[in-house]
């Protein structure tokens, strides 16, 4: 996966996409595996925005069934079906508990039969199906949770994610495909012939170089851009966004000693939140807020009210870990691009299904969605540029949508099967084989092979958990262009660590420097960055 420069540009593609978040990313994937020439840009990093600070779930939205979402439900729930088979090393099957408390307006019948409705959408395995808990039940599995007023509860199984790594991954099958990406390449201005948009004008974030690009089609994938880009083709009469802000925050397991995830009530407004173990064996999470956010869409993070919400939450679903802001090791923020809604619909109320419109110049914009219905959102957007492409071009026969039984990048069974064989044999701790293929699937082959030429390369770096071959793999194999991209969408290390995994900021910095050739001080520049970004992120001045 290489950016592309002004030399690789077809004379028209047949679609420019805008924006490399998940949308983005399932468009030009699916557009590729059906023969379209696709350019994609994003005017920051690939995931960026909202898919790299979402609750890392592949879910069916077990909770939206109580504002009867029925529809939305049925497909994210098939739709995690999918994701397990065409990317099993990033949909992690886990089971959840959703916990029935004294005063909850869904008791335990009404939400066994919202669990019966899950079970039925989804098709699963016997094995997966749910069972309800008694209270002494659900205790005896967690012994920390709040007794008081327990009824029981439902046991069922979702997937979590590494949310920014299927993006990236899903953009390297869209790469395989034949799809010309760039991230840092902000679109700048639209390209009109005729009344239609038919291309865009792009700005090099990182080298000022001014480009052009022209598409037969153009799609607006920008998340909560949407409007920003709807802009440069014609101001909209209203908003076709209103975003929300989602806050989460990490604990120490030591500190907050949950195995099973469970979804349960805020005391403060009685929202759904969900403390879940991260997977790691270290972390657990916790979230989310949902409040209105009216600022500026390049500048999210959390604030005090955030955590003291969260904490809230965290301590009434285990009383004793008595956690306060010093327990809390990182958080996220970031916006979810719903579409606006009738007015004085709450925030939770609102929908979480997409909308595809498409503009006087024929750009066709995405707004609202899912990151686990992304895939199904992209397949109809293709289908829309089809009709286009068909319409204004005389473009026919294109085939239908084969990504729901295509594996992306690193997800295909003799991938995997292999990258177990290589990674089990490699120099490297057993921490690290599991956390290699957990993060890369059947890509894991390329890691393995890095350290057993050299073995130093396998080795952790510092106190992180990181290795020279993971940092060598994100910048030579996933277009990371700066010390942020590699260790928030890339590596993830962002998350998991109170300082932002310090130790390895010097070592991304060389290989970064080295492979593109930057400057010292654009290398200082780098660091300066990410810097600030953690201490931004934390609340706090981390190091």
């Amino acid at each position: 996966m290489k950016r592309f420069t002004e030399s690789d540009l077809p004379t028209e593609a047949d679609l420019l996409v805008i924006g490399g978040g998940i949308t983005g990313a399932s468009v030009a994937r699916d557009a590729a595996l059906r023969g379209l020439s696709v350019v994609l840009v994003d005017r920051d990093d690939f995931a960026s925005g909202t898919s790299s600070r979402s609750s890392k779930l592949i879910h069916g939205g077990l909770r939206y069934l109580q504002t009867y979402q029925f529809r939305m439900v049925n497909e994210s729930v098939r739709e995690r079906e999918v994701m397990m088979r065409i990317a099993p090393h990033l949909a992690d099957l886990q089971p959840f508990l959703y916990l029935v408390y004294d005063g909850y307006p869904e008791g335990r019948a009404l939400l066994n039969l919202g669990l019966t409705f899950y079970d039925a959408f989804s098709r699963a395995p016997l094995k997966r199906r749910h069972r309800m808990l008694g209270r002494n039940a659900v205790l005896r599995r967690e012994p920390h949770l709040n007794p008081n007023g327990l009824k029981g509860g439902g046991l069922y199984h979702d997937a979590l994610t590494d949310d920014a790594r299927l993006v990236i991954d899903v953009l390297r099958s869209a790469s395989q495909a034949g799809a010309l990406l760039a991230n840092h390449r902000e679109v700048t201005g639209l390209i009109r012939e005729h009344g239609r948009v038919a291309g865009a004008e792009l700005t090099d974030r990182l080298t000022g170089e001014h480009m052009s690009v022209r598409a037969k089609s153009v799609v607006n994938a920008a998340g909560p851009w949407v409007d920003r880009v709807l802009g440069l083709e014609q101001a909209p009469e209203r908003p076709t966004l209103r975003p929300t802000k989602g806050v989460h925050i990490v604990l120490r397991s030591e500190d907050y000693p949950l195995n099973t995830a469970v979804f349960l009530r805020s005391p403060s407004d009685s929202r759904v939140v969900w403390p879940t173990p991260a997977g790691d064996g270290r972390h657990v999470y916790i979230g989310t807020t949902d409040t209105d956010f009216t600022g500026s869409l390049d500048d999210v993070v959390a604030d005090e009210a955030d955590f003291t919400y969260l904490l809230e939450a965290a301590n009434h679903t285990l009383p004793e870990a008595n956690v306060g802001t010093s327990h809390i090791v990182a958080s996220w923020a970031g916006l979810r691009p719903l579409m606006a809604p009738a007015p004085g619909t709450s925030n939770s109320a609102a929908s979480r299904e997409h909308a595809l419109t498409t503009g006087p110049g024929g750009m066709i914009s995405a707004a609202g969605g899912k990151l686990t219905t992304a895939r199904l959102m992209g397949a109809q957007i293709v289908d829309i540029v089809a009709e286009q492409l068909r319409d204004r071009h005389g473009i026919r026969g294109l085939p239908a949508s084969t990504t729901g039984r295509i594996a992306i990048s690193g997800g295909a069974a003799g991938e995997i099967f292999r990258a177990r064989q290589d990674v089990a044999s490699a120099p490297v701790t057993p921490e690290t084989r599991q956390r290699w293929l957990r993060r890369y699937g059947g890509n894991a082959v390329e890691l393995a092979d890095a350290a057993a030429r050299e073995p130093k390369d396998g080795a952790t770096i510092g106190h992180s958990a990181l290795t020279q071959a993971e940092i060598e793999y994100a910048v030579h194999r996933e277009m990371a262009m700066t010390v942020t991209d590699v260790l928030v969408r890339r590596t993830g290390s962002f998350f998991w660590s109170a300082d932002g995994d310090a130790s390895v900021i010097d070592d991304v910095s060389d290989t970064l420097g080295t492979a593109h050739g930057y400057t010292t001080e654009q290398r200082t520049a780098q660091q300066r960055d990410y810097r600030h970004w953690v201490e931004r992120n934390r609340g706090k001045e981390s190091f």
